[in-house]
């Protein structure tokens, strides 16, 4: 494990296992999952995806909110945001000048 990049030292898994479509893993056919950092039965991926459904749909759920979200605010948190003349930003859309 010496010689493996950073990442499969972290996991403690070779770079051959992490990226192989079925691993034996205590007799029983597995997959490691690029999102949680662990073996996973077959039966737990869709087809040759390297993340489980579980986390899958976790991200899944995440992209849509994020989604929505800068769909209806806009993309600014919610605020609206007020340039000047100069291109700089006003969220609360107060202009006033001091003279």
């Amino acid at each position: 494990m010496t010689e493996e990049k950073p990442y499969n030292r972290r996991h403690k898994v070779c770079e051959a296992h992490s990226k192989a479509p079925v691993v034996l893993v205590a007799g029983l056919r597995q997959r490691f999952c690029q999102q949680c950092s662990r073996f996973h039965e077959l039966s737990e991926f869709d087809d040759v995806k390297r993340s489980c459904r579980l986390r899958l749909a976790g991200h899944n759920e995440r992209r849509r909110k994020s989604s929505a979200d800068a769909h209806a605010g806009g993309g600014n948190n919610g605020f609206r945001q007020h340039a000047d003349q100069n291109g700089r930003g006003d969220p609360a859309g107060n202009h006033f000048q001091i003279r």
